[in-house]
């Protein structure tokens, strides 16, 4: 039994959907109301107002409207009932809602449970979405579209501001070009949007020009993700494609379609490899240097030094060559407002380092080169000036080199988030020792997490002291070994079942998904799990695409052919 709410109502829900969408990479809070909305309309939508005010046209005035109070609250509750008992007969929406309820199960041998509370109010999107949008009527194609577009919009939005943050230069880490909330979830969006629009770059029928607009988008989020540095997008892009490329050479009957899928993929892998192996090779690769053609003293007549060996070698460059180091500090202490106390200090360093990105020599005609922005950088701690004029991929991979070269001299992982990556994992893995059946329970992680790195005396400072930033893990550590087991059950059943695996949007964004939590507790965060819980119900629940159209899989199978 269904409830009937009428065009009106479809109107309503639909706009629910799409302020979702518009408010996930934008607005916490108002995407907390678009919830609050979403679950108002499910209670509310089929309500039929006209007919309750005509039950009762006799009546005193506070009389009649007593009972119409009564009687609406009776057609609520029975609106509710009726959508929950839909709910309760959808096996996979069930299945979904019990990720939820494993948390719930964790408040049983849970200590903290003002953290713990705190937790399952985030994870609240693991049970209203599927609650809601399982017992809502699915949307057309052309309502899912505008969904898609709007959130598109959004994104595409976020980026503008992005863009222009990078344009002015305005900020110290490339993260920051995310504006609203975590440059992490807002990429995962993009790496989603990307695949969205390329399957209705080749799949539908537009017309010329909206297809170069969709080319240009989807340019226009490669690039954004390429400067922001977004290590974990470019990896997935890279799996999605392959993904795709394997699928049609499975599928494709057509041998020259097949081979040239095959061509394509190794080729991506040897340029890609390459690409990255060029990188390494010239970080560690300084031209060759002559002494006997180097200047020995500066321009004020101070002698120069040459070093080698202590220094290192950072972009290709020798960090310790024409450096006076005396004159060098002198000449910043007069500049710059965070003064170099000592040799070897953090500021001193950054100077080092910048002075030689810019190709400039490590004395008083150096400093006096830097202009203001140049300075800012160094006192706000940027080693290097390609970090600000020239993110992308390339910078993202000099700077891991420079943490694993710190990261093996001191085991220091303080500046380096991959590095801090590590030693969360050698936490967890330490964490899930102790309690290896059951875990800790819902509420604990913090506390453990914090016992953990004092027991230890670990050297990350204490605002990098976090948790696991791998999903599994935190899932492991809270329920142990069979806690996981029944999260990777909820996660994967509802792709299993009714062959949802045809569904190229749940596909993509399954993906996705999976492998953002081998480096991200994704729905640890508000924004993480509500872009999971959200498109794991609407792929499934409320999208047309909820399976493949049989005439779009015959079409495609006959292209193969």
């Amino acid at each position: 039994m269904t409830v009937n709410y009428g065009k009106i109502g479809d109107r309503f829900f639909l706009v629910g959907l799409i302020l979702i969408c518009i408010f996930l990479p934008t607005s916490k809070y108002m995407l907390s109301v678009s919830q609050f909305y979403l679950l108002a309309l499910w209670m509310l939508l089929g309500l039929d107002m006209r007919s309750i005010n005509k039950m009762f046209p006799e009546k005193p005035f506070f009389s009649r409207l007593f009972s119409r109070v009564i009687v609406s609250f009776a057609g609520i509750w029975n609106i509710i009932k009726t959508r929950f008992t839909a709910f309760l007969h959808n096996k996979v929406a069930v299945i979904m809602v019990s990720m939820f309820l494993l948390h719930i199960f964790g408040l049983i041998y849970t200590s903290d449970f003002q953290y713990a509370f705190k937790d399952i109010r985030i994870k609240l999107p693991l049970l209203l979405f599927p609650i809601i949008l399982s017992s809502m009527k699915p949307i057309g194609r052309k309502q899912f579209d505008l969904v898609v577009w709007l959130f598109t919009a959004s994104l595409f939005f976020v980026t503008i501001l992005g863009a222009i943050k990078f344009i002015q230069r305005d900020f110290i880490d490339v993260r920051e070009l995310s504006v609203f909330v975590s440059h992490i979830r807002v990429c995962l969006c993009i790496v989603f949007v990307i695949f969205v629009l390329a399957y209705y770059l080749v799949r539908r029928n537009y017309i010329p020009i909206l297809k170069i607009l969709i080319t240009a988008l989807i340019l226009w989020f490669l690039w954004y993700i390429y400067i922001i540095e977004s290590f974990i997008s470019i990896i997935l892009i890279i799996a999605l494609c392959t993904a795709l490329v394997i699928n049609c050479i499975f599928k494709c009957k057509n041998n020259i379609l097949r081979v040239s899928a095959l061509v394509f993929l190794l080729s991506s892998f040897a340029m890609a490899s390459f690409y990255v192996y060029k990188i390494v090779k010239d970080y560690y690769s300084p031209e060759k240097i002559v002494v006997e053609d180097f200047d020995t003293h500066t321009k004020l007549g101070n002698p120069y030094i040459f070093d080698t060996i202590n220094y290192g070698i950072e972009d290709g460059r020798y960090l310790g060559l024409y450096l006076s180091q005396d004159e060098m500090i002198k000449a910043w202490n007069q500049l710059g407002s965070r003064k170099i106390n000592y040799e070897g200090d953090d500021t001193y360093w950054s100077l080092v380092r910048y002075l030689t990105s810019k190709d400039l020599r490590k004395d008083a005609d150096g400093v006096s080169q830097l202009t203001t922005s140049d300075i800012r950088n160094i006192e706000n701690g940027i080693d290097n000036y390609n970090y600000i004029e020239n993110p992308g991929i390339k910078c993202r991979i000099m700077k891991i080199l420079v943490a694993l070269e710190t990261y093996q001299a001191t085991h220091n992982a303080n500046g380096s988030s991959v590095f801090q990556r590590v030693e969360y994992i050698k936490a967890s893995l330490n964490l899930i020792k102790k309690h290896p059946v059951f875990g800790i329970g819902t509420g604990d992680l913090n506390n453990a997490f914090a016992d953990y790195y004092e027991e230890t005396n670990s050297n990350l400072l204490p605002e990098y002291r976090l948790r696991s930033h791998n999903q599994y893990l935190a899932i492991t550590i809270a329920f142990g070994l069979l806690g996981l087991l029944f999260f990777l059950f909820t996660l994967l059943y509802p792709y299993c079942s009714d062959k949802r695996y045809r569904n190229y949007f749940y596909s993509v964004f399954l993906l996705i998904m999976i492998l953002s939590m081998f480096t991200e507790d994704t729905i640890e965060s508000q924004i993480g799990v509500t872009i999971f819980a959200f498109f794991n119900s609407f792929l499934v629940f409320t999208s047309p695409y909820s399976q493949d159209d049989p005439e779009e899989m015959e079409s495609l199978s006959r292209e193969c052919k």
